[in-house]
């Protein structure tokens, strides 16, 4: 699969891949709430197949190709630094660059493979895998984990919510971003950066504005990219987990975002 901002081909893939989108949804379900995990755990048999598919089962170092009874799953920024057991820092690799790589610093390893950390791929992170998002928004996106992980800050159990807070004042200064501002300035902040990704789900006026009123808490924004993606039928699925949501808290939000939503609906119509 061709990745944004690999240094060796430039490349972006047309679609996103169906293992890529299924790992994706599958970290990233809290992304808004998350802590990052930092304890190794027991990786299940069906996610090393799942990211072995995404990687093409080729060594994500040295590039070459391999049965999959010939690779391992690699943590990228090593454990023993402060790196995540997440899919984020999952790359496939052989048996001989893992012996070699062990616990080495990643920017210290990527050197003696003659490879820059830019050139090393972002997998599993919902925008950079978001192939209906603007390249300019990927591209960001891209590059704050590739400067994250060359200060080798791409650790610890607050990166996600770290992540998400640089890359919210750094979009700001994008010409998207200043467009997005002038547009609907009397958004809120954490709102308004959702625009983008919403627009690539929302397929008529009140989906659109249903997911505006999710935005505005992180626990019902959580499903946006998620279980609402593109081609799901938004108002229904919001209509039936506003009851049925395993999660007390996060129905009582669905709850209030869909009261929002039909108070938004009837001041327009007033309006009509």
């Amino acid at each position: 699969m061709d990745r944004v901002g690999d240094g060796r081909s430039h490349r972006v893939a047309d679609r996103r891949s169906q293992e890529t989108d299924r790992l994706c949804g599958r970290a990233m379900r809290d992304r808004f709430t998350r802590k990052s995990k930092t304890v190794r755990g027991r990786m299940r048999q069906n996610v090393k197949q799942d990211v072995l598919r995404r990687d093409d089962y080729t060594c994500q170092y040295c590039r070459k190709k391999f049965a999959a009874a010939d690779l391992t799953i690699d943590h990228l920024i090593p454990m023993a630094h402060g790196g995540l057991d997440e899919i984020t820092n999952y790359a496939t690799c052989c048996e001989p660059c893992n012996q070699r790589k062990a616990d080495m610093p990643l920017q210290d390893f990527a050197k003696t493979i003659g490879v820059e950390v830019k050139d090393l791929p972002v997998h599993g992170d919902p925008i950079i895998d978001n192939n209906d998002l603007p390249i300019q928004i990927r591209l960001l996106r891209k590059s704050i984990f590739d400067k994250e992980r060359e200060r080798k800050f791409a650790t610890g159990s607050g990166f996600q919510k770290k992540l998400e807070k640089i890359y919210r004042r750094t979009f700001w200064s994008t010409p998207i971003g200043v467009a997005l501002e002038s547009e609907i300035p009397s958004l809120p902040g954490h709102v308004r950066i959702m625009i983008p990704e919403i627009r690539t789900i929302a397929t008529s006026k009140e989906e659109y504005l249903l997911l505006v009123e999710l935005a505005k808490s992180a626990s019902t924004r959580n499903l946006i990219g998620t279980t609402l993606t593109a081609g799901a039928d938004v108002i229904n699925i919001v209509a039936s987990m506003k009851e049925r949501h395993g999660e007390e808290a996060v129905r009582k939000r669905l709850q209030q975002a869909w009261t929002r939503y039909q108070k938004e609906l009837e001041r327009l119509a007033t309006r009509a």
